[in-house]
C-alpha cells in the first residue's frame, strides 16, 4: 500500500517533504502514477483522490498495491479496503498470515501492507509510510508515492462547497457510528501520520456537535425530546452556538435595552463596560438577584447591592463562576480599578485591527488582572454584538480554554497539538465542518443558515471536553478525568429567570399563551404589541437582534430537523 498526500491546510506541516531529493523523487513518481491510472479506464475515471475507491471516505492516506499490471493503484484508507478491492478484481490481498507486528519497527499490529514493486521485494506489514520508505530503502527500492501534481492542484483549489455535494454518494453507504466517549483512546498512539490519524477523532468532534445543537433545536421546534444520549440531558452543557446560551442572551438583552433608553445609540465604552463586569462573575443567577448588569454611571449602587449580597452568602464565592479565589470585595476592587481606565481601554480596543488585538489589549489591564478566559469572553461578546469596526478580523483568532486544548489534543494527538498550532487547528475543523457533517451523513441545522465560526468552534471544543468527562463519570472512571479541567454536574433548568419577564413593548406579563420568545436576547414580546399575525412555531429572532447582530432576515428559523445519531 502507497501513501498518498493528503490535502488540507496543515499538510506542509503534517506531510513536509524535507529535502530536494525527495521532492525529485515526487515528480519521477508522478509519471509512474499516471501510467497505472491510465492502464484500466474504467478504474482511473472512477477513482478520484478525494475519497477512498471503496468505502468514499473522503481524502484517504493510500493508494493500492501496483503489483498486478491489469489492475491499476486506486486511491484506498486502510488495508481492508485494499483487500475489498483486490477481491472485487478476483485478487487476495498479501495478508495470508496472522500479521502481529511492523517489519520496521516492531510496533504491534500494523494496519497496512507495503507495496510490491517486484518479486525480489515481498510486501510486508508496515504501520505507515515512514516505516514502508525506511523498508524499501534497505532494499535499494524507491518508494513511489503520491499522484501527479495536477491531482494535487486539483485538491487543492476544493473547498467546502465541492464536499457539499458528496451527500448522494455517502447515503448509498452504511451509516458511520463515531464512539465519541473513546475517541481518545483511538489516538493514544500519536505513530499516525497525515490525514487518516485526526480524521476519527474529528468525526467524533462533529457527531457531538451535532447531537449538542439538535438538542436545542428540537426544544426549539416545539418542545420535541431530543434523540440524543441520555447523557446529554442529564447533565449540564453548552450550547454549540455561544450566541444561544442563556448568560449570552442575558447580556444582549441588557445592551438592547441600554440602546433603546439612548435613543438608538450603542456605545462601545458602555458595552464594553457591561461585558466586563459581567463576565468577570460570570455567574447570570448572581446579576439576577442583584436585579441585572449596572452601567457604569450606576456602579455606586451597584457595588452596596452586591456586598450586601455577599454578606447574606454564607460562601462569598458562591456568587461567581468557576473555581477562583474571588470574593465580593476583591471583585468589586478590581472592578473600580477597571472603570477608572475604562476609557483608556475603549480607546485601545479602538485602535484595534483584529480579535487578537482586542483580546491582547484586555489582557494588558493591571497584568491581566481579569484572567485569560475572562479577556477572551469579553471580545467575543464584542464581535457578536457587532460593535467592533468594520475593519476589524473577526474569524482570524480564538482563545482556547484548557478544555478546548484538551478536546484539540483528543482529535489530533499531544505531540500535534503545539500551542503555536492551537488557531490553525481550530481553524481545520471550521473549514472541513461540512465535509465532516457529511461523513456521518446526518444534515446539521445551521442556526440561521450561519456555518461554525471560529468562535464557535472553540466554544465547542471546550464543551466537548466537558461530554467527554461526563462519559468518565458514567463509565466510573473519573480517575481518568484530565486535571482542572470542567467536572460533570447535573443539569437544572433556570426557565425560572423568565417567569419575572414582561412584554418589552407593554411592560405587562399578561396573556402568557400570546408571547413569544426571541432566541437570541430571550426577551418576550406580545404578538399584537409587534403585530404579528400568527405565533411562530418555532425558533423566532426579534428585530432589535437582526439590526444589532446584521443577521440575514427577521423571524422563523427554517431548518431540517435532526435525526438520531448513534
Amino acid at each position: 500500500m502507497m501513501a498518498v498526500e493528503g490535502e488540507f491546510d496543515l499538510s506542509k506541516w503534517f506531510n513536509r517533504v524535507s529535502s530536494k531529493a525527495e521532492r525529485a523523487e515526487l515528480q519521477h513518481a508522478d509519471s509512474a502514477v499516471q501510467d497505472r491510472l491510465g492502464s484500466a479506464a474504467a478504474d482511473s475515471s472512477a477513482a478520484s483522490a478525494s475519497e477512498c475507491y471503496m468505502c468514499r471516505m473522503p481524502n484517504p492516506d493510500y493508494w493500492s498495491t501496483n503489483a498486478v499490471k491489469n489492475m491499476p493503484s486506486v486511491p484506498v484508507c486502510s488495508i481492508e479496503c485494499e483487500a475489498d478491492y483486490l477481491e472485487k478484481k478476483g485478487m487476495r490481498a498479501a495478508s495470508g498470515k496472522r500479521v502481529t507486528h511492523c517489519h520496521v519497527c516492531r510496533k504491534a499490529n500494523p494496519k497496512n501492507w507495503s507495496t510490491t514493486p517486484s518479486k525480489d521485494v515481498p510486501s510486508v506489514p508496515v504501520c505507515d509510510s515512514h516505516c514502508e520508505a525506511l523498508y524499501l530503502k534497505r532494499n535499494g527500492v524507491k518508494r513511489a508515492t503520491k499522484p501527479t501534481s495536477s491531482k494535487r492542484t486539483k485538491r487543492e483549489s476544493t473547498d467546502d462547497s465541492d464536499f457539499e455535494e458528496l451527500g448522494d454518494a455517502f447515503s448509498m453507504h452504511k451509516k458511520l457510528k463515531v464512539d465519541t466517549a473513546n475517541a481518545g483512546t483511538l489516538l493514544e498512539s500519536e505513530d499516525g501520520k497525515g490525514y487518516k490519524s485526526w480524521w476519527v477523532g474529528a468525526l467524533a468532534f462533529y457527531s457531538f456537535v451535532y447531537q449538542r445543537h439538535g438538542m436545542w433545536h428540537c426544544y426549539s421546534m416545539g418542545d420535541n425530546e431530543p434523540r440524543v444520549e441520555a447523557c446529554l440531558t442529564k447533565f449540564w452543557t453548552c450550547n454549540i452556538y455561544r450566541e444561544l446560551d442563556r448568560s449570552t442572551a442575558y447580556l444582549r438583552k441588557h445592551v438592547l435595552r441600554w440602546r433603546i433608553a439612548h435613543q438608538d445609540r450603542l456605545s462601545l465604552r458602555e458595552v464594553l463596560w457591561m461585558a466586563v463586569v459581567f463576565r468577570y462573575c460570570n455567574k447570570l443567577e448572581t446579576f439576577d438577584k442583584l436585579k441585572g448588569i449596572p452601567s457604569s454611571d450606576s456602579f455606586r449602587q451597584f457595588k452596596k447591592k452586591m456586598l450586601a449580597l455577599g454578606k447574606r452568602n454564607d460562601e462569598s464565592h458562591a456568587m461567581f463562576a468557576g473555581n477562583r479565589e474571588l470574593d465580593a470585595e476583591k471583585y468589586l476592587e478590581v472592578m473600580e480599578e477597571f472603570l477608572e481606565q475604562l476609557d483608556l481601554c475603549t480607546f485601545q480596543v479602538k485602535q484595534s485591527t483584529s480579535t487578537r488585538q482586542v483580546f491582547e489589549e484586555l489582557r494588558k489591564f493591571s497584568n491581566n488582572a481579569l484572567g485569560s478566559f475572562t479577556c477572551w469572553q469579553v471580545t467575543a461578546d464584542l464581535m457578536e454584538l457587532n460593535i467592533l469596526g468594520e475593519e476589524v478580523e473577526r474569524d482570524d483568532f480564538v482563545w482556547l480554554s484548557l478544555d478546548a486544548q484538551k478536546s484539540l489534543a483528543q482529535i489530533f494527538g499531544k505531540r500535534r497539538t503545539r500551542p503555536s498550532e492551537f488557531v490553525a487547528l481550530a481553524k481545520l475543523l471550521q473549514q472541513r465542518q461540512a465535509q465532516g457533517f457529511n461523513a456521518i451523513q446526518v444534515r446539521f441545522p445551521y442556526f440561521m443558515n450561519q456555518k461554525l465560526n471560529l468562535k464557535n468552534i472553540g466554544h465547542a471544543l471546550h464543551v466537548f471536553q466537558m461530554y467527554r468527562n461526563i462519559k468518565l463519570v458514567e463509565a466510573k472512571q473519573s480517575n481518568k478525568i484530565e486535571p482542572d479541567t470542567t467536572l460533570p454536574s447535573v443539569y437544572s433548568s433556570r426557565s425560572y429567570l423568565l417567569d419575572s419577564e414582561c412584554c418589552e413593548v407593554c411592560n405587562k406579563g399578561d396573556n402568557a399563551d400570546e408571547q413569544v420568545l426571541c432566541d437570541l436576547c430571550n426577551r418576550l414580546f406580545h404578538k399584537y404589541c409587534i403585530d404579528m399575525d400568527e405565533l411562530p412555531p418555532a425558533s423566532w429572532v426579534c428585530t432589535p437582534c437582526v439590526k444589532l447582530l446584521s443577521l440575514p432576515e427577521e423571524g422563523l428559523v427554517v431548518v431540517p430537523e435532526p435525526e438520531n445519531v448513534e
